[in-house]
């Protein structure tokens, strides 16, 4: 090929080549952008996994240092179990609070986590329902969980 053809070139062809290599790079992001938007939501849903696996994980760790913790019942505790028990179940409830805002995002999320979130609402609920700890959690969260009626198996006391 002679290096004075492309200096020869009509502009028709140079703009002709030129499309061509514009629709084919549209042709790449109509592709890819899709499957890159797909290939960021499996990772930011392996994110949310793992970070609940993590969070629950050390929340059980915490049950098994400290018995006294599963036990809901503060009537038998001592200040210090009850000051333990509040700022555990503070964690259990912020927890929870993660599950429904990632359920949001990625709702394959609420089929895994739900059971969770049902099992310790219901055995936190006591400390949850107490007046002082309402304002600790967003009012969308607090209308979610009365919507669902979550506490429903929660000792009023």
């Amino acid at each position: 090929m002679d290096v004075w053809h492309f200096f020869t070139t009509s502009h028709e062809e140079v703009l002709a080549i030129a499309n061509i290599f514009i629709a084919l790079g549209t042709m790449v992001l109509a592709i890819g952008i899709p499957y890159a938007i797909k290939d960021a939501g499996r990772e930011q849903r392996d994110t949310f996994y793992a970070t609940l696996d993590q969070t629950y994980f050390e929340i059980q760790k915490l049950v098994i240092k400290n018995p006294h913790l599963s036990e809901t019942d503060c009537t038998a505790k001592t200040p210090d179990q009850i000051i333990q028990y509040d700022a555990f179940a503070f964690i259990v409830w912020n927890f929870i609070e993660s599950i429904h805002d990632y359920s949001k995002e990625e709702k394959a999320l609420a089929e895994t986590w739900g059971c969770i979130l049902e099992y310790e609402a219901g055995r936190h609920g006591a400390w949850f329902n107490r007046p002082e700890n309402r304002p600790k959690f967003k009012k969308s969260f607090i209308d979610y969980i009365e919507r669902n009626d979550l506490c429903k198996h929660a000792d009023k006391k």
